[in-house]
């Protein structure tokens, strides 16, 4: 509290001014001339430019955050706040259903993942897959075919996995199979929750991949496909993929079966598929279920 009080002046009739207790440092005027023209120096700035420099930063800062935010949330304000795919299966390669490149090529390279599973997608935004992609399945070298193994359902529980994978098998109903395949793991949860595949978000993952909604929309609400996902899972579930990402190279299984298998053990094991003499691709999965609606 603040004293009302005065102190009566000495008895020679002038008021002595307080002592001040503080020491004198380098950043402190020692006198009251000095205290004086340090006010008239800190104020010369404001009355001459209309603004101190520190207030001038702080609003130029304060305009960048704002454009920055600005610029943040238009670029997700076209996709429901979607994430936009880095890495696009390129679009001039053919595709049919599942199967993505030559159906006549010389190798076969069938892929057996979860769309929940961050290990697939990292064996696929990682650049595994496009490197072999852009190398083997563009220049007609190898055709690549997909293999939903549900993995994640399997052990967490929920549908999630399959609904995932029966919304791609929509997309594949419209010939964008591969579209859905980039969006689909662009937007997975990296802990594989089932929260990042819900049916509203899959309608806008398809609806921000471009899909024709009034084809994909009921095909996703009605689990069009659900059958024949459960079955080619439960088919394979034991003896061709215990886990995923499992690739199989003209029907031999390529790398450890506890490991995702790398660029190299692939690319070598593509290599070598194509030395050795024609014959009969061994696929340890029939064609067939490679199209866009195969039967169980």
């Amino acid at each position: 509290m603040t004293s009302n009080r005065t102190s009566k002046a000495p008895s020679s009739g002038r008021a002595t001014p307080p002592a001040d207790s503080r020491p004198a440092g380098p950043g402190r005027p020692t006198s009251r001339a000095a205290n004086r023209a340090a006010a008239r120096a800190g104020t010369r700035g404001a009355k001459q430019g209309g603004i101190s420099p520190i207030l001038g930063w702080t609003v130029a800062f304060g305009v960048i955050a704002v454009a920055i935010v600005a610029v943040l949330v238009a670029s997700n304000s076209g996709s429901g706040g979607l994430t936009t795919p880095t890495v696009f299966t390129p679009a001039n390669i053919p595709s049919n259903g599942r199967t993505l490149g030559n159906p006549d090529a010389p190798v076969t390279i069938d892929l057996y993942g979860d769309f929940r599973c961050s290990s697939c997608a990292k064996f696929t935004i990682g650049g595994t897959e496009s490197s072999v992609v852009d190398d083997y399945v563009a220049s007609g070298k190898a055709k690549l075919v997909w293999h939903d193994r549900l993995i994640i359902d399997e052990l967490g529980g929920g549908t999630a996995s399959r609904d995932a994978a029966n919304a791609a098998w929509c997309a594949a109903d419209q010939g964008k199979f591969w579209v859905m395949h980039d969006w689909l793991y662009a937007n997975q949860s990296p802990t594989e929750d089932a929260s990042a595949f819900t049916p509203a978000r899959l309608s806008q993952i398809g609806k921000a991949a471009g899909l024709d909604m009034s084809r994909y929309q009921p095909c996703l609400d009605q689990g069009t496909h659900n059958s024949e996902i459960s079955a080619d899972d439960a088919r394979v579930r034991k003896t061709i993929a215990p886990g995923t990402p499992t690739v199989y190279v003209d029907g031999t299984h390529v790398g450890d079966p506890q490991l995702v298998p790398s660029l190299g053990e692939l690319k070598a094991a593509i290599d070598a598929a194509l030395s050795a003499p024609a014959s009969p691709s061994a696929t340890p999965v029939a064609s067939p279920s490679a199209g866009a609606s195969p039967s169980p």
